[in-house]
């Protein structure tokens, strides 16, 4: 559900008031900022994020004059991508995963989110679905998840925030649908339109990648070679299963970052890097590298636009 919520700060730190101030019939409407928290949601094999959505605009004329949609693509060509607002630090922690306990019913790939209109001054959202192939469902929540704790704020609906000069308000939106696994990972975007009064309209974009999370396993680094000098390193990197049957699957072709870091040193230096086979595997040998020791190991994935970047635990050379 996504409810216009008085926010407890706004994100240029000024004072609010405890009322909107109607925008003048001579005002045009302007969005000044689209901030999505989190900001580059990474999705497990369990559990769901929830969005939260604010729109800085003025000249707004009604309690239905910003409206947001969220769907995956990227805006047009000519579209205005607008900039996020500086977070102060109550705010980042907003948007963080739901429970396992809460996963959803496996639900159809959405083509977009739309908030509508309902009684009551709440706002909620409807999905537009395509057929997707069958796959293996998730476990049904034990009960819909449709509200989220904001810090400071109300729990009933309250006019947008209002900061003091410039006429700014601020709209929260807290859509009803949460991000999992099941949605199209890569670019995604926020549309949001404010209408003012004479029919004016202006619409503004957001953009942020959807990430499924990545993981190492099996990573060994170990002595080698003729009087042990040598050094292998091996593991397996593994992303969410994008076709559903397991938690995490092999990930194949992909570059990793083999770091390596001398016995009484703190700094970290790139050793050699490492392509993934069918398997998900990577292996490496450096000759030389267990003088002095042998030292720590780790392993740095960069990640895609659809993949969350990863860096792996710190492994110590090991083997004779």
């Amino acid at each position: 559900m996504a409810m216009r919520l008085l926010l407890p700060l706004l994100a240029s730190g000024a004072a609010l008031s405890a009322q909107a101030g109607p925008a003048t019939a001579a005002e045009e409407p302007v969005i000044r900022s689209v901030t999505l928290r989190p900001g580059t949601p990474v999705v497990g094999p369990a559990g769901s994020l929830r969005l939260v959505i604010d729109v800085v605009a003025r000249g707004a004329a009604g309690p239905d004059a910003v409206a947001v949609r969220v769907e995956p693509g990227t805006p047009p060509a000519g579209g205005t991508v607008l900039r996020p607002e500086p977070l102060p630090p109550t705010v980042q922690q907003w948007g963080t995963p739901i429970p396992a306990h809460a996963v959803f019913s496996r639900p159809a790939v959405p083509r977009a989110l739309a908030v509508r209109r309902t009684g009551g001054g709440r706002r909620t959202q409807a999905a537009r679905v395509a057929a997707v192939p069958a796959a293996p469902a998730a476990p049904a929540a034990p009960g819909a998840l449709t509200a989220l704790a904001v810090p400071g704020a109300p729990g009933a609906p309250a006019e947008p925030a209002t900061e003091n000069g410039g006429g700014w308000e601020t709209w929260r939106f807290l859509p009803d649908k949460q991000l999992n696994r099941w949605y199209p990972a890569g670019p995604w975007m926020v549309i949001a339109t404010v209408k003012g009064a004479g029919g004016a309209s202006a619409t503004g974009y957001a953009r942020f990648e959807l990430k499924r999370a990545t993981r190492f396993s099996s990573i060994e680094a170990v002595r080698e070679g003729r009087e042990g000098r040598d050094v292998k390193v091996t593991g397996v990197l593994n992303r969410v299963d994008p076709q559903g049957y397991l938690d995490y699957a092999p990930f194949p072709g992909q570059p990793v970052e083999i770091l390596h870091r001398e016995e009484g040193r703190e700094s970290w230096t790139t050793a050699a890097s490492a392509t993934t086979d069918r398997q998900g595997r990577f292996t490496r040998r450096m000759p030389g590298a267990a003088r002095g020791g042998g030292g720590d190991w780790r392993i740095r994935y960069a990640g895609t636009s659809g993949h969350a970047p990863r860096l792996s635990v710190i492994h110590p050379t090991g083997g004779r």
